[in-house]
């Protein structure tokens, strides 16, 4: 504890607040040497890469906290700090029972259930390898051959979920896979698998289990899995100037970065478990939020009230941006607009692209853009929709303005380190939302507009639904954030808060059955949706376009 003070109070010490009565020049060299300090710290091993949720996010969020504090900006509603709780995975409880051939098997290594077993389920029976009947327990080879075994692409979890969702049918009342070539890649308990769960208890033998407890002929098992869903708790951090205003102008960063990639998000080619310092994702967005705002306290700028939320859980689904909104209930009613800084760290000197999304969610936006600013070629997207923490606000009928210097090849690496933030760069786009702001103090509170979807990510469909979904629901079925303008969902009636539980003929239990059932409709093709609203069932006609 007190040595984690004392590297605070060295790191703040380095902290420059503008003092924007300074000469431009002067000014931006301290900016500079400001961002240079934040990022260098933020970006730094010794806060472990802010996964969300750990002592690395805390760290940062000290770091962040102590800064407003210098620069005099208060907490939001008397707290700076506003922690959400989100569902992390599933983890095996001890009262899971696992039996083959008599004998009872705690080692999890050598014997665990899969993640999508059906919960608290205890079935039993004599079952011999390769043989397959109705009304028994299934023991089924995880592997081919020998190859299959060493090969690292295969994807065994899908082949197992695929599996025992096809025996279940056609009545295997359990099913036990088994290693029998001591693969090079073993299988592992994957506590954020994305399977759903199936009515039928699931287990994994390892080739240990399997040679020291598998015999020839048949064999006893007795199994019940009993999983629990586990929690994670984040924190965002949320500042606030009180100018007595009607309207509240928000404006945000993400701080969370990916740790040593345990989520699974990381793009690093070797899975070595470094550490992602994340210095452009969102170190930048966070150093150049604290800029802002002891620019903005040191302002003339009356107009509104303002706002700052360095947001935790993007990394993981905007789970922190969409929690606060919920929480605080923020909305068109007491928001004026937001505006949210995502990677604007890495201003290509030759190219000086800037992009500006959101524009399309009000017309105000196209006033206060400056397209021949000579610093940028500044490139539009109209969407409100994109992969960042404005869209919360966006879904909240509020005008957001999205600003990003662009993708690089560090993104999601361990190399996306703080020496290559082109720092001058940064400050140039510091500036530019200032003016922004500034620009916004002169005309009324800007009127929001639906805008149309933008593609974004993967995934590519024939068709899409046109909905947000929240990510981290994980109670049966998948529920809807926020619908996209024009989009089929919109046109049907589905509305933000609707649990979608079949479409069509395919019932969804979540996020994997909704995907499979995505993908098997095409373009002009109609048929019925099945939602949750408010308890009651409700059933709607949807047609599909692009």
């Amino acid at each position: 504890m007190a040595s984690r003070t004392i590297l605070l109070s060295s790191v703040l010490s380095m902290f420059v607040f503008i003092n924007f009565a300074d000469a431009k020049g002067k000014s931006d060299k301290r900016t500079i040497k400001a961002l240079k300090a934040s990022i260098g710290y933020l970006a730094s091993d010794s806060l472990d890469g802010r996964r969300t949720g750990t002592e690395g996010e805390k760290r940062a969020g000290d770091y962040i906290v102590a800064a407003y504090t210098k620069a005099g900006v208060q907490p939001y509603k008397g707290n700076y700090r506003y922690p959400f709780n989100f569902v992390d995975g599933k983890e095996i409880m001890p009262l899971t029972k696992i039996s083959i051939g008599g004998k009872v098997i705690t080692d999890r290594s050598e014997a665990f259930p899969l993640p999508f077993t059906v919960n608290s389920k205890s079935v039993s029976g004599d079952v011999m390898p390769g043989v397959y009947e109705s009304g028994n327990i299934w023991m089924i080879p995880l592997y081919a051959d020998k190859d299959e075994a060493n090969d690292a692409h295969f994807d065994w979890e899908k082949f197992v979920y695929e599996k025992a969702k096809d025996v279940q049918k056609q009545g295997a009342t359990g099913v036990v896979f088994f290693d029998s070539y001591d693969a090079k890649y073993p299988a592992s308990f994957n506590k954020k698998s994305d399977f759903e769960p199936l009515d039928i208890p699931v287990i994994m033998l390892s080739y240990k289990a399997y040679t020291s407890y598998v015999h020839d002929g048949s064999v006893a098992v007795e199994m019940m899995n009993i999983l629990k869903k586990t929690d994670r708790r984040g924190t965002n951090i949320a500042a606030y100037i009180d100018n007595k205003a009607k309207y509240t102008v928000v404006l945000g960063a993400h701080y969370d970065h990916l740790g040593h990639g345990e989520d699974g998000n990381s793009l690093n080619a070797k899975k070595d478990g470094q550490i992602h310092n994340g210095a452009d994702d969102n170190a930048s967005g966070t150093a150049a939020l604290l800029q802002m705002a002891s620019r903005i306290k040191n302002s003339k700028l009356k107009k509104y009230n303002y706002m700052f939320i360095n947001f935790s859980g993007e990394e993981l689904g905007l789970l922190g941006s969409k929690a606060i909104v919920k929480e605080e209930k923020l909305d068109s009613t007491q928001i004026a607009y937001m505006i949210n800084m995502d990677m604007v760290g890495r201003l290509n000197d030759s190219t000086h692209a800037l992009t500006v999304g959101g524009v399309g969610s009000s017309p105000a936006w196209f006033t206060v853009i400056d397209k021949s600013n000579p610093n940028f070629k500044i490139g539009y997207d109209s969407s409100g929709v994109g992969p960042s923490d404005h869209t919360s606000f966006y879904y909240q009928s509020i005008p957001v303005l999205f600003f990003f210097t662009g993708l690089h090849t560090d993104y999601h690496k361990p190399s996306d380190d703080a020496d290559k933030i082109n720092y001058k760069g940064e400050a140039m786009v510091i500036n530019y939302i200032y003016d922004v702001v500034k620009k916004m103090e002169t005309l009324p509170k800007p009127q929001f507009t639906p805008t149309k979807q933008t593609t974004v990510g993967k995934v590519r469909f024939k068709v899409t639904l046109g909905i947000m979904p929240d990510y981290s629901f994980q109670d049966g079925g998948v529920r809807v954030d926020g619908v996209s303008e024009g989009k089929p969902a919109i046109k049907a009636g589905i509305k933000g808060g609707d649990i979608i539980i079949q479409l069509g003929d395919n019932k969804i239990n979540g996020m994997q059955t909704y995907m499979e059932a995505l993908g098997k409709f095409a373009e002009g093709d109609k048929t019925t949706v099945k939602v949750l609203r408010d308890g009651k069932e409700v059933t709607m006609t949807i047609e599909f376009n692009k």
